[in-house]
């Protein structure tokens, strides 16, 4: 898509969360961010920011680290760390100290640079580095990501407890560069049945708490709307550390339009510049994705592109756009090659969902089991979710199916 031919100087519906560059563009959650600030006071607080995939909880917690970092009260990296399936302790701390020796490479160079404290921890992240290198699976390179996710073994990386002192040193760091509490981690993907297995994150939660209490270390744990439950039933050693916990709601209508609006001004060469998108487009999209703006912004850009927006015709129309959507919806589930049995539970949850395993069964009349044994299938491939109920697992259809199933 040319948007510079529509008169943007830039995509203004890119998916990717908020950044130090673009704090100006969030929107929304007043009262929670205000509430959140207040409770990053101190050198070691450990806060759950949970909300529905897609909500905005990477970009909450993005504005929380870099408009604390601008007050000077922690030094936190340029990017969230996404904790990958299969992760240990030790991959994980080691993850940590790659982001911040890569963010005051780019941010501190000339004052850390002699520091031995600094070229240590640096020295470690290359010898890790290597060590993934060697045994054929990818290292972590700067940014988010570490390791590699799925079934493929994780080599042991070093200690804990030595990385834990490398950690400390970087902690001394940051208070030599003038912050005031130390620093502050964001860890993603903390998503329980979805990303996370529940008996390896119990795991790793359990051993991290420890390391959670380091002196000058405070960490936001941002996850789906299930993981503060899920802490508080299966992680209790961690429970008793958490300082604070926020749940990230959709916006509202209206801030839904004026978040859309400020993006339309920042990236528009001039004020005669207006997006070519009726009303009722935006707010079918914020229906039918229950406000969630990663796909909002998805879904946007795939008509901007189909339609040819500028070339083709020159405005998105309901009528042009809802049979596109519904149409894109269902030929990706298409694409999973589902069996009429397999097709028959996702319907049956969309349209009386969110149900328990027992109430599926008895809505299609067929035994728990085989139930269980299809769901296993359907959340494998992403197209059902579940939050919890004390023991209860509660089943929801995904965008996908609700938009291709929703209107039947």
């Amino acid at each position: 898509m040319q948007w510079d031919s529509l008169g943007f100087s830039n995509e203004p519906f890119k998916t990717q969360p908020i950044t130090s560059n673009t704090l100006t563009l969030y929107t929304g959650n007043t009262d929670k961010m205000e509430q959140c600030q207040f409770a990053l006071h101190s050198n070691n607080i450990v806060m759950v920011i949970e909300g529905s995939r897609g909500v905005g909880t990477t970009s909450f917690g993005n504005y929380l680290r870099f408009q604390a970092e601008q007050e000077k009260k922690y030094l936190t990296p340029t990017s969230e760390i996404r904790v990958e399936p299969n992760w240990n302790a030790d991959t994980l701390l080691a993850a940590v100290i790659a982001n911040l020796i890569s963010t005051l490479e780019l941010n501190h160079f000339k004052e850390v640079k002699d520091s031995p404290k600094f070229t240590e921890a640096k020295a470690v992240v290359r010898r890790v580095t290597e060590m993934y290198r060697s045994f054929g699976v990818s290292a972590f390179g700067i940014g988010t990501n570490y390791g590699h996710s799925g079934s493929v073994t994780q080599p042991m990386v070093m200690p804990t407890q030595v990385l834990s002192q490398h950690l400390e040193d970087l902690i001394e760091v940051s208070y030599e560069l003038g912050y005031k509490y130390g620093i502050l981690i964001q860890l993603n993907n903390l998503d329980i049945g979805v990303v996370q297995k529940e008996e390896h994150i119990k795991s790793l939660l359990n051993i991290m708490r420890d390391y959670f209490q380091i002196n000058g270390s405070s960490w936001l744990l941002v996850g789906d709307i299930s993981l503060r439950h899920f802490i508080a039933q299966e992680v209790d050693r961690l429970d008793d550390i958490i300082a604070h916990e926020t749940e990230i709601t959709p916006l509202s209508e209206d801030n839904y339009l004026a978040l859309i609006q400020k993006r339309v001004e920042t990236y528009r060469v001039n004020k005669h510049v207006e997006l070519p998108v009726d009303k009722d487009v935006l707010l079918y999209l914020y229906s039918i994705t229950n406000g969630r703006l990663r796909y909002v912004f998805g879904l946007l850009n795939r008509l901007f592109n189909t339609l040819q927006v500028g070339t083709l015709t020159d405005r998105i129309t309901l009528a042009l756009a809802k049979p596109i959507v519904i149409d894109y919806a269902k030929s990706r589930i298409k694409g999973f090659k589902l069996t009429d049995n397999e097709e028959a539970v996702l319907k049956t949850i969309v349209q009386t969902g969110p149900l328990q395993v027992k109430e599926i069964a008895e809505a299609l009349e067929k035994n728990p089991s085989y139930i269980s044994n299809i769901l296993s299938r359907l959340l494998n491939d992403k197209l059902v979710g579940y939050t919890k109920e004390w023991r209860d697992h509660i089943y929801y259809g995904s965008i996908d199916a609700q938009i291709a199933y929703g209107e039947e």
